[in-house]
């Protein structure tokens, strides 16, 4: 049988608007402060959005202005909601990802999603109909636990009924996702595209477009 394909989301398959960082400042603005402050703000909440324990925009929010100590009329708060889920629904599909996971999908091979995210990230996927390509469906929000974490490799795992050793990992290489796939015997392929982050990590193989996949000597049957 065709091998199964696991995939990561960020910066494999979506990027962010180019002017994201442009609502982040506005926000900054909003609140009389630095973007810096604001990012530091924003980052001890930044586990507790992946496994789900934040789950709107109004809950980040809530929590930012907790850190910052302060509070904001209800017009300021509504548009610090706006410009947070203007990230998520700036979120586009790399050119390549379309063609890649039909053609994957033609082959054969049973598709998961293994990815870090917020449960806002759905808009997301529900926008770009991303989900109709999946088999199965792992995300960190969801399962409770972030990648390198063994439990979300082992839901979609456990959801596609494979053997993991059969499967192929494919990810930026972001949260020492590959080594997590590793652990279980994956085939590891690090996409490293030529705009996008540049990781350092150690893969079976290197890819700089998802399309690139199809052509890997890693296809017979195992």
């Amino acid at each position: 049988m065709p091998r199964p394909v696991l995939l990561d989301l960020y910066y494999t398959l979506l990027a962010p608007d180019p002017d994201h960082h442009v609502w982040n400042q506005a926000s900054a603005n909003l609140l009389g402060i630095e973007l810096s402050a604001l990012e530091a703000a924003s980052a001890p909440s930044f586990n507790d959005r992946m496994i789900g324990v934040l789950q709107t925009p109004e809950e980040v929010i809530d929590q930012l202005l907790v850190r910052l100590e302060r509070t904001v009329s209800p017009a300021i708060y509504d548009q610090l909601v706006h410009n947070r889920w203007q990230y998520f629904h700036g979120l586009r599909l790399y050119l390549d990802v379309r063609p890649a996971l039909t053609a994957l999908r033609e082959r054969g091979h049973r598709l998961g999603l293994v990815t870090n995210c917020s449960a806002e990230t759905s808009v997301a996927l529900e926008r770009l109909e991303l989900e109709q390509y999946f088999d199965a469906l792992a995300l960190s929000c969801e399962v409770g636990a972030a990648k390198p974490d063994p439990a979300i490799y082992q839901a979609a795992i456990d959801q596609l009924n494979i053997d993991p050793r059969t499967a192929v990992y494919v990810g930026d290489g972001d949260t020492q996702e590959l080594e997590g796939a590793a652990a279980f015997g994956m085939t590891t392929v690090l996409v490293r595209r030529p705009i996008g982050p540049q990781r350092d990590v150690q893969a079976d193989y290197t890819v700089s477009a998802l399309t690139d996949l199809l052509d890997l000597p890693l296809w017979e049957n195992r």
